[in-house]
């Protein structure tokens, strides 16, 4: 058998696989982004400054960019759906004691773990898109996991849990996402299942040969690092742009929030459309380094535009990197051409890559910004942006590949 997805049900069976996939995206990046919005509070309470508020992100990157390819690893031993539940269980968990940590030791601790989880879960939901949508429309399923339900659930984290902040507080609120990841980990157990006919993505053997076949791509390289600066500039833009336009441009702490939650939610959008095109066409390598120029150019122009232009800016930003992502991510199965069993391990590897920017360049940019200025951090997000993408003109499009195609091996 090759492993071959067909039939109505199957058909049909994929979609609801992509949703349940799509509410765990949301439940994982709610718990990633909700403690931005307690940013002030943690603050006051812990008696900390901005450089130490953006190394609790750097924090959370630790522990996802390490557990990406262990976490590919470990499903390709134990099976695909007990490691996208046991993601939900450890982020989850965390959550709830993120919201029970009185110091910032415990909360700084417990974004490590937080990130183990996270990052246990998106490399499993990637590997199960590219395994439900092999045949037709994985770049757009891509898309509406790694896109548009990853932008919705930050966006609801940096708008919506304002008020659930405000309402309770910063302790219950990410105590209150965290049961959410739990309740859904739940709805995972019962409802998630790999297609008939795949029989190693329930555990198998993961050897040297293994290990080669996963990670020895060149291109899996060229497009994890050309992301790097990026994803960094990405993460950091999104937690802190509402710091800079409350304490800069003194814009009102709800306003800054909405503001904050445009620039992810434009990925909606931008996901979809990214996801759409890609699909259907080959030059892969474009859809990735465009849109990454394009969010280094609109970097630069932050600290010059009037106070109205910041929506147009952050809308664009949010809408151009997340426009790529879909692509970026399809490059396994159409560039590579890593077999299902792998595509984990695989998609971790570029993950880990990109994690390398979301560690480092938030707490650079904390750093400038605490000795110059906001100005300062904007250009480097810029620079940092534009030089990792140049590494992207390197990487292969699907038909310039000389890799042989998968066997059949299921």
């Amino acid at each position: 058998m090759n492993g071959s997805i067909g039939g109505p049900d199957e058909g049909l069976r994929r979609w609801g696989m992509l949703a349940v996939v799509s509410l765990g995206i949301v439940a994982l990046t709610l718990n990633w982004f909700d403690v931005a919005t307690a940013f002030p509070l943690v603050g006051k309470e812990f008696h900390v400054g901005l450089g130490s508020l953006s190394f609790l992100i750097s924090l959370y990157i630790v522990g996802y960019g390490l557990s990406h390819v262990p976490g590919g690893m470990l499903a390709t031993r134990i099976g695909m759906k007990r490691v996208l539940v046991l993601g939900l269980l450890i982020q989850g968990l965390a959550g709830v004691m993120s919201g029970l940590s009185y110091n910032y030791t415990e909360l700084a601790l417990f974004r490590v773990v937080s990130g183990v989880g996270g990052s246990v879960f998106v490399a499993m939901g990637t590997a199960a898109m590219f395994v439900w949508f092999d045949e037709k429309d994985l770049t757009l399923a891509l898309g509406i996991t790694g896109g548009a339900a990853f932008s919705a659930g930050a966006g609801f984290a940096l708008y919506v849990w304002v008020y659930v902040q405000a309402a309770t507080s910063w302790h219950t609120s990410l105590l209150l996402a965290g049961v959410f990841e739990l309740l859904v980990m739940v709805l995972t157990a019962v409802t998630f299942h790999v297609p008939d006919g795949f029989p190693l993505l329930g555990g198998a053997k993961f050897d040297r040969a293994a290990i080669r076949a996963s990670l020895s791509s060149r291109d899996l390289w060229i497009y994890g690092i050309a992301l790097l600066g990026g994803y960094g500039a990405y993460f950091t833009t999104s937690q802190l742009f509402s710091e800079y336009v409350t304490n800069v441009r003194h814009f009102a702490p709800s306003t800054g929030g909405l503001l904050s939650a445009m620039i992810l939610l434009a990925g909606i959008p931008g996901s979809l459309l990214g996801g759409f095109f890609a699909d259907r066409s080959k030059n892969l390598r474009m859809y990735v380094f465009v849109p990454l120029i394009a969010v280094s150019l609109l970097l630069v122009l932050i600290p010059v535009v009037p106070n109205q232009a910041l929506w147009a800016l952050g809308i664009a930003i949010g809408f151009f990197l997340i426009f790529g992502f879909a692509a970026w991510l399809a490059v396994p199965a159409r560039v590579s051409h890593i077999e299902h069993q792998f595509i984990g391990t695989a998609a971790g590897l570029m993950l880990a890559l990109a994690a390398i920017g979301g560690f480092f360049i938030p707490i650079i940019f904390g750093h400038l910004v605490s000795h110059t200025s906001f100005n300062t951090g904007w250009y480097f997000l810029a620079i940092v942006s534009l030089a990792f993408a140049l590494v992207g003109l390197a990487g292969h499009n699907p038909l310039e590949t000389n890799v042989r195609p998968r066997s059949p091996t299921f």
